[in-house]
């Protein structure tokens, strides 16, 4: 097996663990986000300006955004749809879908995981529901630090 051959996508672990992430500050600023992120692995599809539709998986997310790890170097403000599979809280049955319209906002490589991860602000839920939803489940399985 070659380089080439590996899909860093696949290799990720499939695993539904939520805790929150803390960042460091940057060099002599303050944290500028509005709401905690949660460390998840959970599966999405990317549909990038109604055209080309990807896999990738979530490294972390809030309320607002999400960091995506995938193939692609993504250009900053490219529109994007995502849907995100949020499995079951047993690991069975079908997971819950919601989408999400949102912009990139940085692109980087992650050597670690041997790919790019992809900073993404949500814009808009598909539904108002969703949006509580994704709240209600980060903040009742939020792990203390």
């Amino acid at each position: 097996m070659t380089d080439d051959d590996i899909d860093p996508i696949n290799m990720l672990e499939a695993f539904n663990d939520v805790s929150p992430v803390k960042s460091l500050l940057p060099q002599g600023g303050k944290e500028n986000r509005r709401a905690i992120r949660y460390k998840v692995t959970w599966r999405i599809v990317i549909d990038i300006e109604g055209h080309d539709v990807y896999e990738g998986k979530i490294k972390d997310i809030s309320v607002y955004g999400a960091a995506i790890l995938n193939g692609l170097n993504l250009k900053p403000n490219t529109g994007i749809t995502l849907h995100i599979h949020i499995p079951t809280l047993s690991n069975h049955g079908t997971p819950r879908v919601i989408k999400v319209e949102g912009k990139t906002s940085y692109s980087i490589h992650d050597d670690k995981h041997r790919c790019f991860r992809v900073g993404i602000a949500f814009i808009e839920f598909g539904r108002a529901s969703d949006r509580a939803y994704l709240e209600a489940r980060l903040s009742n399985h939020h792990i203390e630090a």
